[in-house]
């Protein structure tokens, strides 16, 4: 079976060079557009670019579309489907300005892979994924034990999740040189961390508890002081692996190399959760940290450098992405509201009343 168009792959080349330095993709933002592609031209037996027809999207569409199941697998669907037929939009809107396609390819076609209105509001409206509370967080992590080195690391990757709402991607990539020398928080410096878009910011500790940033300060003041790892080393080492005299591997204690993948620090998390909570992923954490500067933060000043606390340049970025607010809490706001608009009704009517009181209209024409 044929897995690849000559002409297509020449066009795919092209494209690769476009996002990358025209557009300035990261390398696995590309690739997950490059496996968008691929996916259609499977689909439609690796037919040459140039012949795209409206048809096509229509088809490939519906071929999504009908993997769905059950009202949950086809929420899902749309959300992933949409994922997919975006990256199929760009390219093609690109394809049809470039030399030779210019005729071949119509921008009309190129709309029929739009998701209808209702798909989109669908993945729109899609509930928010469930957060751990700060209570949660706290009790995982007081529970965790830390007698071993890889159990000190393991517990301090919560408590810097927790403290800073760090990523994963920046946590597999910090040095101990990142953690301020005033201890008040963590440069995420864009040169040697992989933070969101390449952002540099510095993120202090949040108010998650005294206890949490004293475990993380004891585990960095432990990395210097007793392992002596100098400040190009990784804030969270890998663990080190070791061939015994049975010429099987064994795990001792904690290397000086980075993590090549951010797998062992969601494994840390399911670990961590495994006990006696749900298992909860490291970026659900960010939510967690929304939801609690919505409760205690008093002026606009306060929500901002929370906001930017999280690496976002615009407020509405916090809330719009993790400050949605639970169903119960929600009816609970509506509530206290509706009560307070009830009193002001009656209050309302019994002015009312007094107003037709002829004694009042004596009063009234007194003042």
């Amino acid at each position: 079976m044929t897995q690849a168009n000559p002409k297509n792959e020449i066009v795919k080349r092209r494209y690769i060079r476009h996002m990358k330095e025209a557009r300035g993709l990261a390398p696995a933002t590309i690739d997950n557009v490059l496996r968008a592609i691929f996916e259609f031209e499977r689909f439609t037996s690796f037919k040459d670019f140039g012949k795209f027809r409206s048809n096509d999207a229509i088809s490939f569409k519906k071929s999504l579309l009908a993997n769905g199941g059950r009202r949950a697998a086809e929420l899902s669907s749309r959300s992933t489907v949409r994922g997919k037929l975006l990256p199929l939009q760009r390219f093609f809107t690109w394809l049809a300005e470039q030399d030779g396609f210019r005729t071949k390819i119509r921008l009309s076609d190129v709309q029929y892979f739009n998701l209808s209105n209702r798909d989109v509001q669908i993945v729109r409206d899609r509930p928010p994924k469930p957060a751990p509370t700060l209570e949660q967080m706290q009790h995982v992590i007081r529970a965790m034990p830390a007698g071993s080195d890889l159990e000190k690391r393991d517990r301090a990757i919560l408590c810097c999740t927790l403290l800073t709402g760090s990523r994963v991607k920046a946590l597999t990539t910090l040095k101990l040189k990142h953690v301020r020398a005033d201890r008040l928080g963590i440069d995420f410096d864009a040169t040697e961390v992989s933070t969101k878009f390449g952002k540099t910011f510095t993120a202090f500790w949040f108010p998650v508890g005294d206890d949490i940033r004293e475990m993380f300060l004891a585990y960095v003041d432990f990395l210097r002081g007793k392992l002596l790892l100098g400040e190009q080393d990784p804030l969270f080492p890998k663990t080190r692996q070791l061939v015994g005299a049975s010429r099987h591997f064994h795990t001792e204690g904690l290397s000086r190399e980075h993590w090549a993948t951010p797998d062992p620090v969601r494994d840390a998390f399911a670990k961590a959760f495994a006990a006696s909570q749900p298992y909860f992923s490291p970026h659900t954490v960010r939510s967690t940290l929304a939801k609690l500067g919505q409760q205690i933060c008093r002026t606009p000043e306060e929500l901002k450098a929370w906001s930017q606390n999280l690496a976002h340049d615009d407020v509405l970025t916090t809330f719009r992405n993790y400050g949605a607010i639970a169903e119960p809490r929600q009816a609970e706001i509506l509530a206290s509201l509706r009560t307070e608009g009830d009193d002001e009704q009656e209050a309302f009517e019994a002015f009312r009343a007094l107003r037709r009181d002829p004694r009042f209209e004596k009063v009234l024409g007194g003042c």
